[in-house]
């Protein structure tokens, strides 16, 4: 029996540095345009406003008719935005996910192993799920080198 600290594993994994910093870089330039489209909605509400002051009906209604369009974007942005976010994360974090247990799967090629535990994982209970595993290998750092060498045999010479 072996264990491995998958939330560690996660962590460490060359890619989640990567994709936490692109997805964050996402994430802001998200909340930069609906901060932008929201500024634009405010200075049309603000025209809509003067017009209505002045007595001008007609452009009056011409800019709510603008402003009703923008917050129907906004609206439309925000939720993309945020299930876009969601799915590549989701879709970032399964692969990242996934190459550890291929990195596993290889180093327990030979069936050393009968079971490999995550000793990070928690119950129902949110206590640990593995809660004491004398005698187990912890291959955390193997897995991790494994999945560095890979990476090194993946980039070509210089």
């Amino acid at each position: 029996m072996a264990v491995i600290d998958l939330a560690r594993a996660f962590q460490e994994h060359p890619d989640t540095r990567t994709a936490e910093a692109t997805l964050t870089a996402d994430r802001n330039a998200a909340r930069e345009a609906f901060k932008a489209k929201s500024e634009s909605l405010k200075l049309v509400l603000q025209e809509h406003q003067e017009l209505i002051r002045a007595g001008k009906k007609t452009e009056a209604a011409e800019k709510l008719k603008a402003a009703n369009e923008l917050e129907s974007q906004i609206a439309a942005l925000r939720t993309t935005q945020q299930r876009d976010l969601e799915q590549r994360f989701l879709r970032e974090k399964e692969r990242i996910v996934e190459a550890i247990r291929a990195a596993v799967r290889e180093l327990n090629a030979d069936r050393r192993y009968a079971v490999i535990l995550d000793r990070s994982a928690e119950s129902a209970f949110g206590l640990p799920a593995v809660i004491d595993a004398p005698g187990a290998d912890d291959i955390t750092d193997a897995v991790l080198a494994a999945i560095v060498a890979a990476r090194k045999a993946e980039k070509p010479a210089n």
